[in-house]
């Protein structure tokens, strides 16, 4: 059995394909008007092009021409890339020539480098799917037949005459067949248009193509119907008259004794296979460059200078867009703005907060940023010791180490946004189920009615402690993403959740009204179904339980490729993420109108939020992810009650803890400590103004008083390869390659209303050279960390600050403007110059 599946979506105008192909011992012989330009990544399979064999390598390059009948084999598995080119469409006058590739024979295999370099860059290119691709793509290919007319035409010494008037029919009779297969051709058919006898035909077809005309046909038929297949939605039935089966019956009865299965069952097995495939293909490591992908091999014959430099890169001309706002008058009333992403803050779980390192940056982001909650996972786990057994079967409940974590998060003025998890595993009812590499048991209770026990002892303990006043204003919810089924965090039963969830908020109400109780944590996109929340809140409803607010979680992979076992954290993977850039948004905006349209009025606190599950994306490390997060919360700014970001610091135990500094990690700061990009970024939010006066792309304008804020960012989105689970030309050093035809942005403002004066204008700049520790390490040259590196990276990777001073118009106009450089966020304050007096 063998699979193919399209690499990169060329523009549906480019005449060619990029196909990977898989291959498990023999791909039956086929002939394609295409030329095939055959790259190995894995295995040594042999490739027969009419008479010519060759046995490849990996890396091996090979050439088979227009209309060869090709066939492929091997003893065990291979995988091969595949350029396909309509060689015709490209200039007509190269239909006849013959062109020879083969590095099994090349006397000189380093003469090959320009092909793969143009193979590799023609993938490149097509990173985005985007048809103004087509024009640098179709560049491409012509600089590739350039190559092959200038190095590889084949010699034409060797055939004798009447053989070359043999050659010159077969072409005709196969181009013929080729151009009006889907016609339901016959032999008498065929052989009328050639001018010859069907019994004449029959013997040369066999004789110089190596099988009947019946056998080829249908070959070729049946090739053009498996790409429909995997490639289109449409019907069996439409597939098979599409490409010249009139009986769609006939078309089954040939496609089974050539595949083994019926077509609709070869199309859900390659579905599969592709599915299986796209998962078992994003593996990353702490320390490689990259996930090995199909197109590892191929990326290093990208020129040096576009795949091993560092930061990022732009065009000659880098402005890449114009932002040009309306004028903005400054003394308008505008939109209150709360700042609702102040309201959460996370660390992954409770016994983390009992590390002074994690304290010490807790302290210091309450301290930069400020928030009013804190989340995280584990209340009850065995690592906080809280529930115990003893030989009579009764409970044993300490509460002293999750004392230890609340006198801490109160005295910096933090409340406990108290998620009631997870199982303690004396009272599991399937020890074995964990989740996360220090594990946390996430199996229901094996007696409901011991856990509401520990629910009380532990509400009735608090209350003793802090008081019922200050427990009042804290926020409670049971357990987390139980939507994603028992393969992470579900039950096995919904009912069963249902019954635990009402079970648990009698326990908490039953110590009084006043305490607010919510629903779980529930994982929210865009793109999936929310039969599961419709299904709980259907229940809260008819049962009397209807939650206080509604807690939701969002990450921007595309969950729709992959099980959520699969994109569980302790798989640490390059997934898929969307490639939809406002996926952030639409979830919101969907969200909240399906609660409108149910005629719920509640606060719905976000208090997970990230690009990816993996705690292994390198992009984790760099400046697009402050970018990233600028655009979507300053997208959504309020338009939920919190946007918890997930989380805290890389020190955080869902997977074994790495060594490496920049190893990817979700954290707003490393293992050590040091502030990335993003924590910056929430750092600036920090003085956003109490009222809106604009937004759009790229900008988010606010006053306070007489204070203008003005937030720029000049987001681009990863290529869609990227987004796909492909790394390509990615590597540990080189973090910046999905985004290589990103460019800066000039932005200009005219601002009115102001009293007319001297203003402060002060700027906060985080991009690439200013704020990045991992772009910083880069221009250290990438030394091995140590304490003294850590200690420079912590001085030096601070965000640029500008300040000028700058006079309105009298009438009280001020025009703002900069250029901001690829994946840059800027703060622009003016502030009244009498509050700056000069000394």
């Amino acid at each position: 059995m063998y699979s193919e599946s399209e690499l990169v979506v060329l523009a549906r105008a480019v005449p060619a394909r990029v196909v990977f192909i898989e291959a498990d011992g023999l791909i039956p012989p086929a002939r394609r008007d295409e030329a095939q330009l055959f790259f190995v990544v894995h295995g040594r399979p042999t490739i027969v092009a009419d008479e010519d064999e060759a046995t490849l390598e990996p890396e091996g390059l090979y050439l088979a021409n227009s209309r060869s009948l090709v066939a492929l084999e091997s003893d065990g598995p291979f995988q091969v890339i595949a350029l396909r080119i309509d060689i015709r469409r490209l200039d007509q006058s190269l239909d006849d020539v013959e062109f020879r590739v083969n590095s099994a024979t090349a006397s000189n295999p380093r003469a090959l480098r320009p092909l793969l370099h143009l193979l590799a860059l023609i993938i490149k290119a097509n990173a985005t799917e985007d048809e103004q691709n087509r024009f640098k793509t179709s560049a491409l290919l012509y600089s590739l037949l350039d190559e092959l007319t200038r190095s590889f035409v084949a010699s034409p010494a060797g055939p004798s005459p009447a053989s070359d008037k043999h050659r010159a029919r077969m072409r005709s009779l196969l181009r013929y067949i080729d151009e009006h297969y889907a016609e339901g051709l016959t032999l008498n058919h065929v052989a009328d248009h050639e001018h010859l006898s069907a019994p004449y035909l029959s013997a040369f077809f066999k004789e110089n193509v190596g099988m009947t005309f019946s056998a080829y046909y249908n070959a070729l038929r049946l090739d053009r119907a498996v790409d429909d297949l995997v490639t289109t939605d449409e019907s069996v039935e439409t597939v098979a008259r599409r490409n010249g089966f009139r009986d769609p019956r006939a078309f089954v009865k040939v496609f089974k004794e050539r595949f083994g299965v019926l077509p609709s069952q070869y199309r859900r097995d390659e579905l599969e296979k592709r599915e299986e495939r796209d998962a078992q293909g994003r593996r990353s490591t702490t320390a490689e460059p990259a996930p090995d992908t199909p197109l590892r091999l191929l990326a290093k014959y990208l020129p040096e200078d576009s795949a091993d430099h560092v930061g990022v890169t732009y065009d000659a001309d880098p402005l890449a867009k114009v932002v040009a706002v309306d004028p903005v008058d400054a003394t308008a009333p505008g939109r209150a703005l709360h700042h609702a992403y102040r309201k959460v803050t996370t660390v992954g779980r409770a016994k983390e907060l009992l590390y002074e390192e994690v304290r010490t940056m807790l302290a210091q982001w309450q301290s930069d940023v400020g928030f009013e909650y804190i989340k995280f996972h584990g209340l009850f786990s065995d690592d906080m010791h809280v529930y115990r057994e003893d030989k009579g079967g009764q409970p044993v409940y300490s509460f002293l180490l999750l004392d230890k974590v609340f006198d801490f998060l109160l005295s910096i003025g933090l409340k406990p946004f108290v998620e009631l998890s997870f199982m303690p595993l004396e009272l599991a009812s399937i020890p074995e189920r964990m989740v996360f590499s220090a594990p946390f048991n996430v199996s229901p209770p094996a007696r409901l009615e011991s856990w509401v026990a520990l629910v009380q002892a532990f509400l009735g303990h608090v209350i003793d402690r802090y008081g019922y006043a200050e427990v009042s204003t804290w926020l409670f919810s049971p357990w987390n993403e139980p939507d994603t089924g028992p393969t992470l965090f579900g039950f096995d039963d919904d009912a069963q959740f249902h019954a635990f969830y009402k079970a648990t908020y009698e326990a908490v109400k039953g110590f009084g009204e006043e305490l607010t109780f919510g629903s779980p944590a529930m994982l929210v996109t865009y793109a999936q179904g929310k039969d599961w929340m419709l299904a709980f809140l259907d229940y809260a409803d008819l049962h009397e339980c209807r939650p206080d607010f509604l807690t939701v979680h969002f990450y921007d992979n595309d969950f729709a490729h992959a099980t959520l076992a699969e994109h569980a954290p302790a798989e640490p993977a390059g997934l898929r993420l969307n490639k939809d850039q406002d996926t952030f948004h639409k979830t919101v905006r969907q969200l909240k109108l399906m609660l409108r349209d149910r005629g719920m009025r509640m606060p719905v606190y976000m208090t997970e939020w990230n690009l990816t599950v993996s705690h292994r994306d390198l992009l984790n490390d760099t400046t697009f992810k402050s970018c990233y997060l600028a655009k979507n919360l300053l997208e959504s700014y309020d338009e939920l009650d919190s946007f918890g970001y997930w989380t805290l610091t890389d020190l955080v135990e869902e997977l074994q803890p790495s060594d490496d500094m920049f190893h990817g990690g979700l954290g707003l700061l490393t293992h050590n400590g040091v502030k990335k990009p993003h924590y910056y970024l929430f750092a600036a939010l920090r003085r956003a103004g109490d009222r809106l006066l604009a937004s759009g792309e790229g900008y988010f304008v606010t006053a306070s008083d007489a204070d203008v804020q003005i937030y720029l960012y000049n987001y681009e989105h990863f290529g869609h390869l990227f987004a796909s689970g492909e790394r390509y030309d990615m590597t540990y050093l080189e973090r910046y390659a999905p985004f290589s035809e990103v460019g800066r942005m000039d932005f200009s403002l005219e601002l009115t209303g102001l009293a007319p004066g001297s203003y402060r204008q002060r700027e906060e700049v985080i991009n690439a050279d200013h704020g990045s520790a991992f772009d910083t390490w880069l221009r250290m040259g990438a030394p091995a960390i140590d304490p003294q590196a850590v200690s420079y990276i912590r001085q030096v990777s601070v965000p640029q600050m500008i300040v000028n001073d700058v006079d309105t118009d009298p009438t009280g106009m001020l025009t703002v403007s900069a250029v901001l450089e690829p994946l840059e966020v800027r703060l622009i304050e003016l502030i009244p110059h009498a509050r700056h007096p000069q000394h």
